[in-house]
Parts: structure tokens; sequence; C-alpha cells
């Protein structure tokens, strides 16, 4: 299985705690989707300062490429201050960051598309710049990719009615969360996500809710995957973590429902640890058979 995600990387500030940890939901997928055995590329930007450096010290750890990196001397690394309340996140971003100037040289996009992948993941936030919009834009017009996920990841106010509609139209998979839901259906009726399944010609649709658990939504059926009843640490990067998992797994043959449970169950255990990535034990290795 090999993946290829377009996007921010930043750094996850939290004051409270005094730490720092990498992120990002493009690269989080991407390095949930190396951990569980895939293949994985990022294509992002990072500054030449301190945390550009640690952010390829990072990249080596998680054995990512940084061959579709691309270095920009005019903004730092992306930064986001995050606020938990009650688990729940909140963010604050710095602008411009080094991912609002994601613009391969030539000679690297001819290369990338030239490649063959299972899946190209993109989302809105890396397109509220013009610059990573139009690369973005390109790429998802001629990259060879057998499917197209779509995270949809608002934040703020970086996004539009026009990015959300263009995106929704590559979109062979759609991911969103229910606070997203009424942004994207124009209601907040889940019972719309047929309607927009079928304006837009999008054979699956996740939604995520929390603790009432993971909507599967496809031709035939809908799938919920229910969350098990554990400690919360704190929620960044779960939902990259399903995400991750219901790609690689339904992209190396599991079934649709197979697919969303395994993901759910190692959303379960991220909450349970600190960080968007971390590292897995021998439980979750053996339970999700990897």
């Amino acid at each position: 299985m090999k993946a290829v995600a377009f996007g921010e990387i930043l750094w996850d500030v939290f004051p409270a705690k005094g730490i720092q940890t990498i992120g990002g939901a493009p690269l989080n997928v991407a390095g949930h989707i190396k951990r569980l055995g895939g293949e994985a590329e990022i294509i992002s930007g990072i500054g030449i300062d301190k945390l550009g450096k640690e952010t390829e010290l990072k990249l080596r750890e998680l054995q990512l490429s940084d061959e579709y990196i691309v270095r920009v001397p005019s903004a730092g690394t992306g930064t986001a201050t995050v606020i938990l309340a009650n688990g729940i996140p909140s963010y604050e971003f710095n602008y411009p960051a080094a991912w609002d100037m994601i613009n391969l040289e030539s000679e690297k996009e001819s290369k990338l598309l030239s490649s063959s992948y299972d899946v190209f993941i993109f989302g809105t936030l890396a397109q509220r710049s013009h610059v990573s919009q139009e690369c973005l834009q390109r790429i998802l017009n001629e990259i060879d990719a057998k499917e197209f996920f779509f995270d949809v990841n608002l934040r703020l106010s970086y996004y539009s009615d026009e990015i959300i509609s263009s995106s929704l139209k590559k979109a062979t998979i759609l991911k969103m969360n229910d606070e997203e839901v009424p942004v994207i259906l124009k209601s907040s009726d889940s019972s719309n996500v047929q309607e927009l399944r079928e304006k837009y010609s999008i054979p699956v649709v996740i939604i995520t809710c929390g603790k009432k658990g993971t909507f599967c939504y496809t031709d035939n059926e809908i799938i919920h995957a229910e969350p098990e009843d554990v400690p919360v640490k704190d929620t960044v990067g779960a939902g990259d973590s399903l995400s991750a998992g219901f790609l690689y797994f339904y992209l190396s043959g599991y079934t649709m429902k197979e697919s969303i449970m395994k993901a759910s169950h190692l959303a379960d255990y991220v909450v349970q640890h600190s960080g968007a990535i971390p590292e897995y034990d021998s439980t979750i290795i053996k339970e999700l058979e990897i």
C-alpha cells in the first residue's frame, strides 16, 4: 500500500504542559501509515530554522522521506498552539508558515507525477495560501492515484465554499468530524450524506463523532464503529490515526467493515497517549495484526 499526503507539517505547542510535538494532519496520517507497514511520502514545507532541523530529525525517526519537503527561507516552520479544554483541542496557527509556500521544483514535481499511488491525501488547511493551493491543484489534476482521500479538517476561517466544493469534486473518500458536518452538508442532518455522495460521486464518506463512534457510508450500508471506554489523555491526532488505519487496511484488501473497526481501535489507542503519533506497543501491534 503506497500513499502520499499533501499539506501542513507543524509543531503542536502545549503551553499548559510545556511541551511541543510534531504534527499536522497530513504528516500524522503518513506517519501512521508507515508505522502500520505501508509506504508513505509527504509533500510539505519547513523553515530554515531550529524547528525545521528538528522536523528533519523527526521525519527520519518516522522513516518518512524528505524528498518532497520544500525548504522555505522566507517563513518559519509551522506551529499550532493547542489549548485543551476537557481533552478537546483548539488551535492558533502561525502565519505565514513554511507550509503556506509549498511549490515543488519542476524536476521533483515531474518525478512525483511519474509515480503511482494507492491514495493521495489532502485537506483544506494547506489551501489557505494561493502558493500551496495552486501546487495542490496541479498535482490533483495530474497525479496517478487510485483513491483521493479528502480530510476536511476545518480550522478557524482557513477555508471557503469554493475550496470545499473543488475538493469534494476530486474526492473518492471523504472524512469529516461531526462538527464539520453542518458546514459540508449545509445541514446538521446526517441523512443528507447520501445526497452529498450522489452530488459529488463520492463512494465512501466517513464521519467521526467522538464518543458516539465513527460512521462509514457507502452505496450498500452504513457501518458504525463504537469507541471503547478508555481513559483519554488527549485527542490530538486521533482522527488522523483513524484515517490512516482505514486507508491502510482498506487499501491492503480488508473489507470496509474490518477496515473501519481496526481504524477505530487504533484511534482508541492513540487517545490514551500524548502526541499524535505515539509509539506502538506490542499489544496494539498484536491486536491490529500488523
